[in-house]
């Protein structure tokens, strides 16, 4: 069966079976350090956006080596997870949201896999993300944590480092955002590009209501949000199936633009 590729953050290489690190250069760079082994009996490779030893600042991720490599590896679909803030009141720190959709408020570049080449593709993301996948990642949500999964929201990315101004807060919720976070852009779009299968999973451990959360709180709803991430892909993994007619699949089908010289 093919691999499945995991894009996460700290905390998670004890997920996988005897894990081998390493680092794939290719066309668009070094990667992340990816992590090679098996959930569930199932060939998986593991990347944290940051770094094993997070080192690597949200600005500084190189996203488009990041997914070049699992496109180079053989992975086809992608599974990520994010911790984010929540700006709606129905959705609480340590609740699962599987996003529907997203609002790219970021300023990176490059934007594009096909910034510096002879062809342009103009991919189409509707929907934003893979409906295969997420049907799965909601499906083990309610399963881990029924009655706090959320699977209609939108994310807003921001640049980071920094968080939000009240101000710009007030802008997000009055634009129909639900999450505000920093990582999943341009990741989901890179993947389009690739024609790789993108969906992710996420658990807010802050307010972005003027609200404060307590101290001892955020590392709490971080560890255990981190559990609820690997019970989720530990059921999600092994169901992933290997033929796919997604629109993912599809997406560079009818998307070339060939520029002009």
């Amino acid at each position: 069966m093919k691999p499945i590729g995991i894009i996460g953050g700290s905390g998670f290489y004890e997920l996988l079976e005897n894990p081998k690190m390493f680092v794939h250069n290719n066309r668009y760079g070094r990667s992340s350090e990816i992590f090679h082994g098996k959930l569930n009996g199932r060939e998986v490779y593991f990347l944290p956006r940051h770094g094993a030893e997070h080192e690597i600042i949200v600005p500084r991720i190189n996203y488009r080596a990041n997914i070049w490599a699992f496109k180079e590896l053989g992975v086809e679909r992608i599974l990520a997870t994010n911790c984010v803030g929540t700006s709606n009141p129905n959705i609480k720190p340590g609740d699962l949201v599987i996003p529907s959709d997203f609002f790219d408020w970021t300023r990176r570049f490059p934007r594009s896999l096909y910034d510096d080449t002879v062809e342009a593709y103009h991919v189409d993301m509707t929907p934003a993300y893979c409906p295969d996948l997420r049907d799965l990642l909601i499906s083990a949500a309610n399963k881990v944590k029924p009655g706090q999964v959320h699977d209609k929201a939108v994310i807003f990315v921001n640049e980071g480092l920094r968080f939000e101004t009240p101000f710009e807060l007030k802008v997000f919720r009055q634009l129909g955002a639900d999450l505000i976070g920093m990582t999943t852009l341009p990741e989901a779009i890179f993947a389009r590009e690739a024609a790789l299968c993108y969906a992710h999973i996420c658990v807010p451990t802050n307010w972005c209501l003027g609200e404060q959360i307590e101290a001892d709180d955020f590392p709490r709803l971080l560890k255990q949000g981190i559990e609820d991430f690997k019970e989720v892909l530990n059921i999600v993994v092994p169901q992933v199936p290997d033929n796919r007619d997604c629109p993912c699949s599809h997406a560079l089908d009818h998307a070339i633009l060939k520029k002009e010289n």
